[in-house]
C-alpha cells in the first residue's frame, strides 16, 4: 500500500508542473484543464445470468453438477478451474440441464466456475462462482461391479450390472442414482435401466447388441449423495466390443437336447440332462428362462449345502448366483438325451462341455425351454427375461429421455 500512495503523489506533482507552465495552450473555455476528448463508458451488458453453485457455497461434493440460466441474452461459455487455475474437463448431461465433470471433484477443495454470455448487441458479460467442496465423509458406499473388463469382447447378450454393496438407495433417491449412469454405444442401440431391488440394477439394450458394437459405460457415482448421509465411493468406467459373432445356446427339456447357434445357425445339437423334478425333497429342476453365459471355468468344485455335496467339474459355464451351470458330468453320461438327473444343472459330457467352453463367450444368451421353473429375477443377469416394457417400466427416468438419459447417442 505504501508503494501505491508514493506513485500517486509523484504523478500529481508532475502534473502540476506541466499545468503550470501550459496553463494557457491547454485549458478550456472553462478553465479547466484536459485533453478535449470525452472519455467512453464500458458498455454494461443486458444479460443476466446466475449460476449455481453460488458464489461462497461451502456444500458442495464430489459430484457436484452445474446449472445456469441467461436471461435476455446468449450463453457462450462455461469453465471450471481448480484453485491453481488448472481446467477441469466435463460436458453437458446428455438431458442438457447441468455441466457434469468427467471425474469426481478434490473432497475440501475450491473451484472457480464461470458463465459467460452476451446480450443481443453482442456486449458480453462473465458471472464467477467460487465455492468450496465439503470434506471427504467417512460413510461411502461401494459397488460390487460386474460390467465387463476394459477392452474385452463379449457376447451378444451382454447385460451391464452392478449392486451397492449392503446399502439399498431410498426410492426418492433412485433418479438422481440412474441420472448419473451413462451408457453410449457405437453404432447408437437403445437401451434402458431397471432396478430390481433398491440395490440392484441392469442394464440392456432393446434387442441384443449389434456385433462389433463398441459400448462406453461410466457409473458417475463418486461423491453422489446415497441418503442416510452416505456417498458414493467412486466412479467406474469400462469400455468394451461385442463380438462379430452372433452365438445362442438353447436347451430344450423336451427333447433334452442342447442346440448352438452361430449367427443363426445350428452348428452343434448335444445331448444333455437337465434338474430333476425332485432331490432329497427339493425342486431341482433346471431354470427356464433368458440367461447369459456369467463366467467360464475350466475346472471348479461345486459345493452344496442344500444337497450335501461336494463334487470337481470341468468345462463349468455359470448361468445363475444360486450355482446352475452348463458344466461337463461324465457320471451323468448314461442319463443324456433321456432323463434328467441334475441337481439344476445343464449336463453335457465332458468332450462336449470342453467344445461349449471353447464356443461361447462371456454375454453369450442361453435360453432354457420347457422346464416350468421361473426364472428369479436377479438370480444372475437375468433382465433379458423380462420384455421391453416391464424392463423400461423399471427405470425412474422419465421415458421420453430414457436414451438421452442413459448417454445414448440416439
Amino acid at each position: 500500500m505504501t508503494i501505491g500512495r508514493s506513485s500517486i503523489t509523484r504523478r500529481g506533482a508532475l502534473t502540476a508542473g506541466i499545468a503550470a507552465v501550459g496553463l494557457a495552450a491547454c485549458s478550456d473555455e472553462t478553465g479547466i484543464i484536459g485533453s478535449g476528448e470525452a472519455e467512453e463508458e464500458t458498455p454494461v451488458s443486458a444479460a443476466k445470468v446466475t449460476l449455481t453453485p453460488g458464489d461462497g457455497a461451502t456444500d458442495a461434493t464430489a459430484a457436484t453438477e452445474f446449472a445456469w440460466t441467461v436471461e435476455d441474452g446468449t450463453f457462450t461459455e462455461f469453465t471450471l478451474t481448480d484453485a491453481a487455475g488448472n481446467a477441469v474437463e466435463g460436458e453437458m448431461h446428455p438431458d442438457g440441464a447441468t455441466w457434469i465433470p468427467a471425474a469426481p471433484l478434490a473432497w475440501e477443495t475450491a473451484y472457480t466456475a464461470a458463465v459467460s454470455a452476451e446480450d443481443a448487441d453482442g456486449v458480453p458479460v462473465t458471472v464467477e462462482s467460487t465455492f468450496t467442496t465439503i470434506a471427504s465423509p467417512a460413510d461411502r458406499v461401494t459397488l460390487e461391479n460386474y460390467l465387463p473388463g476394459e477392452g474385452s469382447v463379449v457376447g451378444q447378450a451382454a447385460v451391464l450390472a452392478f449392486r451397492f454393496v449392503d446399502y439399498e438407495i431410498p426410492e426418492d433417491l433412485r433418479r438422481a442414482v440412474e441420472r448419473r449412469l451413462f451408457v453410449s454405444s457405437e453404432p447408437a442401440q437403445e437401451g434402458s435401466w431397471h432396478w430390481i431391488t433398491g440395490r440392484a440394477l441392469e442394464y440392456r439394450p432393446k434387442e441384443y447388441w449389434q456385433p462389433n458394437t463398441q459400448v462406453s459405460v461410466r457409473l458417475a457415482l463418486g461423491g453422489l449423495p446415497l441418503g442416510d448421509g452416505r456417498y458414493g465411493e467412486y466412479d467406474v468406467e469400462t469400455v468394451f466390443d461385442v463380438d462379430a459373432e452372433a452365438r445362442m445356446l438353447e436347451a430344450d427339456d423336451a427333447t433334452k437336447q442342447l442346440r448352438a447357434y452361430q449367427d443363426g445357425t445350428i452348428v452343434q445339437t448335444i445331448p444333455i440332462a437337465l434338474g430333476a423334478d425332485e432331490i432329497d425333497g427339493h425342486d431341482a429342476r433346471s431354470f427356464e428362462g433368458h440367461m447369459i453365459i456369467m463366467s467360464r471355468e475350466e475346472e471348479s468344485t461345486f459345493v452344496s449345502d442344500l444337497y450335501d455335496y461336494e463334487t470337481d467339474v470341468k468345462w463349468a459355464m455359470r448361468l445363475t448366483f444360486s450355482g446352475q451351470y452348463v458344466h461337463g458330468a461324465p457320471w451323468a453320461e448314461n442319463a443324456l438325451g433321456k432323463e434328467n438327473i441334475s441337481h439344476g444343472c445343464i449336463n453335457v459330457t465332458d468332450e462336449m462341455g470342453e467344445w461349449l467352453y471353447n464356443f461361447v463367450r462371456w454375454g453369450d444368451p442361453v435360453v432354457v425351454l420347457g422346464t416350468g421353473r421361473a426364472l428369479p429375477q436377479g438370480d444372475g443377469f437375468t433382465s433379458w427375461d423380462l420384455d421391453w416394457e416391464t424392463l423400461v417400466a423399471g427405470s425412474y427416468l422419465e421415458p421420453e429421455t430414457d436414451a438421452e438419459s442413459s448417454g445414448e447417442d440416439g
